[in-house]
């Protein structure tokens, strides 16, 4: 009974005992910053974030109450936040020799290692970041500019139509309103030079 009871409880011990971690990597520019956090279950107490690769140091020790212990290498460059059972530390102003592997530890009655996270520091963006930015404004723009094109020559055009309707229309007016010449005959005056005949019956 003794024994199934211990292992219905060993997977809840278990996962009381894990440490989760995110993210599980990340880029940064120099300089800038990025955020790692730290939570467990389990009662601690306390927590590391240490430095596994390339080489090993305690980046920060927190524990609840007390004042943190930070590595000299990060002084004015750390902060925190949360409690040590969900604790999200900031590392600021990163430099190239940053660059490594950031691992959460937990205290326990041992200690409970996370998963790690790996920080990739670099002065530029990596060609991949680049070459996807790149797509992207192919993508974007070309379209966009396609559609800018045909929107003027479609303007053009109507202008151009407008401008030949309006043309058409003042030549017809004007032919409208060309000189109608009405041709009268004076009947008077082509009687008064008939000549009169006699009348040879009188």
């Amino acid at each position: 009974m003794v024994g199934l009871l211990g292992l219905l409880l060993f997977p809840l011990l278990q996962a009381n005992r894990e440490v989760c971690q995110s993210p599980r990597k990340t880029i940064a520019l120099e300089g800038d910053s990025v955020n790692i956090t730290c939570s467990t279950p389990g009662t601690l107490r306390g927590i590391y974030l240490k430095q596994t690769w390339p080489s090993i140091s305690d980046v920060i020790y927190y524990e609840d109450g007390l004042e943190p212990t930070v590595d000299p290498r990060f002084q004015g460059r750390i902060a925190y936040s949360g409690l040590q059972s969900n604790l999200t530390i900031s590392l600021y102003h990163l430099q190239l020799a940053d660059t490594g592997g950031y691992t959460c530890v937990a205290i326990m009655d041992d200690e409970i290692f996370g998963p790690g996270t790996l920080v990739m520091v670099t002065d530029q963006l990596p060609q991949a970041v680049n070459t996807c930015q790149e797509s992207w404004l192919i993508h974007f723009a070309f379209p966009t500019a396609l559609a800018v094109g045909f929107f003027l020559v479609g303007l053009g055009l109507g202008a151009v139509c407008m401008l030949k309707r309006t043309q058409i229309q003042k030549l017809c007016c004007a032919k409208d309103k060309s000189p109608v010449y009405v041709i009268y005959e004076d009947m008077s005056h082509s009687r008064c030079n008939t000549m009169s005949i006699p009348n040879q019956y009188q």
